[in-house]
């Protein structure tokens, strides 16, 4: 009887589920486990090393090691036989942040903002987990060069703002996280930006 699989931590979601081959007929589907796309968002976007990515996985060396192999092996057939490439995604929930003037609710929503509100959905529900002062709006800091490292700290999957700049868009984008840009008064509202 084989070992039981351990649960692997895993923060990155993603925001396109499938590729395919433009102008050809695909020949198969390679499809990427959630676990693989984990290895491939920790070491070829964040740029950590194996070590720091399987401590991040909550798996041993060895086995990220194995993970990122096989992601790496199904990605490479896929571009050169001309596969449909479909991701995996069995995470139910999202971890947003959104920037405001206002402790409690979203009156203003921009990235200078005075306050960053951290929630988790999952599903058809919206928990605040935390609501704190943003380095941006007490430093007067540039949002595309200190939100990415915020967020991720947070684990941070989508960012929601009434106005995002081209440089923060893309900041963001490069760790992995999206962003809407829409004025929402209600953490309810969220649920209708966010499919899950």
């Amino acid at each position: 009887m084989g070992r039981e699989k351990t649960k692997r931590n895993l923060t990155f979601k993603p925001s396109f589920k499938e590729f395919v081959p433009e102008n050809k007929k695909y020949n198969a589907v390679s499809t990427l486990l959630n676990e693989e796309m984990e290895a491939i968002y920790l070491m070829d976007i964040l740029d950590l090393y194996q070590e720091e990515a399987a401590i991040s996985m909550q798996v041993s060396r060895p086995t990220f090691t194995r993970i990122l192999k096989n992601a790496r092996q199904k990605l490479t057939r896929a571009i050169v036989y001309g596969n449909k490439i479909s991701i995996e995604d069995e995470s139910t929930s999202y971890i947003v942040a959104i920037c405001s003037s206002n402790k409690n609710d979203f009156e203003s929503m921009l990235a200078t903002d005075e306050f960053i509100h951290i929630y988790k959905m999952q599903e058809n529900d919206v928990t605040l987990i935390k609501v704190f002062e943003n380095e941006v709006f007490i430093n007067n800091s540039k949002p595309a060069i200190v939100l990415p490292k915020i967020f991720l700290d947070f684990n941070v999957n989508v960012f929601v703002s009434s106005k995002i700049g081209e440089g923060l868009k893309n900041s963001l984008l490069s760790k992995g996280i999206q962003a809407y840009e829409k004025q929402i008064n209600s953490k309810k509202d969220l649920l209708t930006i966010i499919n899950f």
